[in-house]
């Protein structure tokens, strides 16, 4: 799929819907609200329905066919992914450590998070990547060895 030619404002609630069609595929309405519905959000069928068509409009979604109508997504994650990266780039310039520190403080970083991070740093370090850490007793460190 062609990346979008600029940046598109997507709603917290059509970020959700184009996760779905990522996921599934293309979808009818009824079908989309089934599995949004299956998340845990109750929205009306109504609302869902508005959503895909301003998804529509904004060149996110495509609308095939009537009764029903399929919606399939004319971008896919990794596009939508750069699209963002490309704005984020261009609002932080080469500063991206106010970016990381204020994503850190609006909710706790995952254990995974975190050594993914761990790995990033050790790679733009050039050092090596420590896979395991072993803690050793002190006693046992200490300790000697007995042989018969």
């Amino acid at each position: 799929m062609p990346p979008p030619k600029k940046f598109t404002t997507v709603t917290p609630g059509e970020a959700e819907l184009l996760k779905l069609f990522w996921q599934h595929g293309p979808l009818t309405l009824s079908q989309a609200y089934e599995l949004y519905t299956a998340g845990g959000q109750t929205p009306a069928l109504q609302t869902i329905q508005t959503r895909l068509n301003r998804m529509v409009a904004k060149n996110l979604l495509r609308r095939e066919g009537n009764f029903p109508a399929v919606y399939s997504s004319l971008i896919d994650k990794e596009n939508t992914r750069n699209v963002y990266f490309d704005l984020i780039e261009e609002l932080a310039g080469n500063d991206l450590a106010p970016l990381l520190l204020h994503l850190s403080e609006k909710r706790s970083l995952t254990p995974e998070e975190v050594e993914a991070l761990e790995k990033i740093l050790h790679q733009h370090r050039g050092e090596p990547q420590i896979t395991q850490i072993t803690q050793i007793n002190a006693d046992d460190f200490n300790r000697k060895e007995k042989r018969p």
